[in-house]
């Protein structure tokens, strides 16, 4: 329901930019195009043809190019999207659909798929933009039209490769979640395009149906397995069926046709592919392609086409992906953030209409979790803004994606690829944990054990909250009843000359967690509750309260007692 009620949210403000275009800085008006019954010509609302180079890419050419379209239909211009970033991800962040696959392999066996592969349909590019995926500009994470790039620069990827069925989803992971490829920058982009609605043809092969969508202005994306147009194109560049060609399977965007010519053989559609604009390409279409009505007919296997994409927005959840290193409550492993919850919605959906799959499951995959002696755990859970919620399943480390069980852990992102917070066993006892994709936190000196009194009494800690930094330092106990202790101290902020006054609480009862407020934190009063870490020597870690905007924090012990 959360994903359906987003989904309205991000359709809703597209109208809204709609119905308020003439206000809009960045809009422009679509250019005017052609359209009767006997001839529809989309060409001037199409952004430049592309090259996809000698890669098997061609399906994420043909929906980028249709979703290029609707923007540019909608006012946005000429936008170049990322076909290398759909690309990568949609292979990477994968889920093989047949569970049973899984059960005869085990957890250690791979999920996904190598970010580095091409392959599928276009109509399945479109329909994942249309569910859960998104991309960014081009300028962002740009196309790589060389075929064997990521095997020259990922040692990785060449070890995963070689290991064939014996790769493991660890192996895959080392190359996919290789932070030089989908790069802190590139994940914290501020704009990203997705499609709002399309529809799926009943069949690719029905002309007047194509011909209909047109006419009302929608570009087709359409994937065919047909004769290769090398050998069956004809005198005037229209490619033609042909029973003795050999056959190839490719997409491209239908954007026209053209039934003037009084012969209908020379009838036609026009393309958009993404081979440049000299090869195979129609006599005078300015780099347009042009296929018969029969090569139509003949070859089609999927079509769809967008009604509207979404209003350019901000993506929250993408950054929690990649390899953290995890430090819960002083035990450390690496949880692999693969994939975010949804991502397969349209995989399941596919196989379980063709009967592949028993069921279309619900997707609620996280990636894998290793402890601390490499030992694989598949985790699910959620993921909404900031706020990472995962479980962990000790005693069944394979669990399918639609089952949540284990060990809750609720933990917070910032914005410096940091993130924090509590997670509870069975018996109720809290703990804290962080993870971090870069270096592990200094744990700081030894503080003095058991948690009480003398624990944060007097002290000094480094605090670090969204990249704000300062000394917390307590020497003056304002309260101690049987209950709790409370704590005066100040806060000085790094580059600051004035401290502020600042409290810390800690309960008794849960000696281990503390509860810190600074009257000015960045201009205004901020709360921080946290937990000492029980193997790491002076480390506190938590979260602000769970309000309108809330971060992770850390306090590390900088003096000891």
């Amino acid at each position: 329901m959360k994903k359906n009620i987003t989904k309205l949210i991000s359709v809703f403000l597209l109208l809204a930019s709609w119905m308020s275009s003439g206000c809009r800085d960045d809009y422009e008006e679509p250019p005017e195009v052609e359209s009767s019954d006997e001839y529809v010509d989309l060409r001037p609302r199409q952004t430049p043809i592309r090259w996809q180079g000698s890669r098997t890419t061609c399906i994420v050419f043909a929906g980028v190019a249709a979703l290029e379209a609707s923007y540019k239909k909608f006012g946005y211009g000429d936008l170049d999207l990322s076909e290398e970033f759909i690309n990568f991800t949609r292979k990477s962040f994968y889920l093989h659909p047949i569970w049973q696959d899984h059960l005869n392999k085990g957890v250690t066996a791979r999920e996904t798929q190598l970010g580095s592969t091409g392959g599928g349909g276009g109509v399945g590019v479109v329909a994942e933009l249309g569910k859960a995926y998104k991309l960014p500009l081009e300028n962002v994470m740009p196309y790589v039209d060389v075929n064997n790039y990521y095997e020259s620069n990922f040692p990785a990827l060449v070890q995963a490769i070689d290991k064939g069925s014996d790769a493991t989803q660890k192996d895959y992971s080392d190359f996919n979640l290789d932070p030089r490829i989908l790069t802190s920058n590139i994940l914290k982009t501020e704009k990203w395009y997705s499609v709002g609605s399309y529809k799926e043809l009943a069949d690719a092969k029905d002309t007047d149906e194509i011909e209909k969508i047109l006419k009302a202005g929608n570009e087709v994306v359409w994937d065919f397995a047909g004769a290769n147009p090398a050998e069956s194109i004809d005198d005037n560049n229209i490619w033609q069926a042909c029973s003795d060609c050999a056959i190839i399977g490719h997409s491209m965007l239908i954007v026209g046709f053209d039934k003037r010519d009084p012969d209908p053989a020379k009838h036609h559609f026009i393309v958009k592919n993404s081979w440049g604009t000299d090869y195979l390409t129609g006599t005078d279409m300015d780099g347009f392609t042009t296929i018969s009505y029969d090569y139509v007919k003949n070859y089609g296997v999927e079509a769809a086409y967008i009604l509207w994409p979404t209003a350019p927005e901000a993506w929250p959840e993408i950054p929690f992906v990649g390899r953290w290193k995890t430090n819960l409550d002083g035990w450390k492993g690496t949880l692999d953030i693969y994939h975010l919850p949804g991502m397969s919605d349209y995989t399941f959906e596919f196989n379980y209409l063709r009967n592949v799959i028993p069921e279309q499951y619900e997707d609620y995959r996280i990636g894998t979790y290793y402890d601390t002696q490499g030992n694989p755990f598949r985790v699910n859970g959620s993921v909404n803004g900031n706020k990472l919620e995962f479980y962990i399943d000790p005693d069944e480390p394979l669990v399918r994606w639609d089952v949540i069980r284990g060990t809750p852990h609720v933990f917070y992102m910032d914005d410096y690829d940091y993130m924090a917070g509590f997670y509870e066993l069975e018996n109720g006892q809290e703990y804290a944990g962080y993870a971090v994709k870069g270096s592990y936190l200094n744990g700081g000196p030894q503080t003095p054990r058991p948690f009480s009194t003398q624990s944060y009494y007097p002290s000094m800690w480094q605090l670090d909250c969204n990249g704000k930094k300062g000394v917390l330092t307590f020497t003056k106990q304002a309260g101690n009843n049987n209950e709790f202790l409370l704590l005066d101290g100040t806060f000085l902020k790094n580059g600051s000359t004035t401290a502020v006054a600042a409290q810390l609480k800690m309960y008794y009862n849960d000696p281990s967690k503390v509860y810190v407020q600074i009257i000015d934190f960045d201009g205004e009063p901020e709360s921080f509750i946290g937990r000492h870490l029980s193997w790491e020597g002076g480390l506190i870690t938590g979260h602000t309260p769970e309000t309108v905007d809330i971060r992770p924090f850390s306090m590390t012990r900088i003096e000891s007692n």
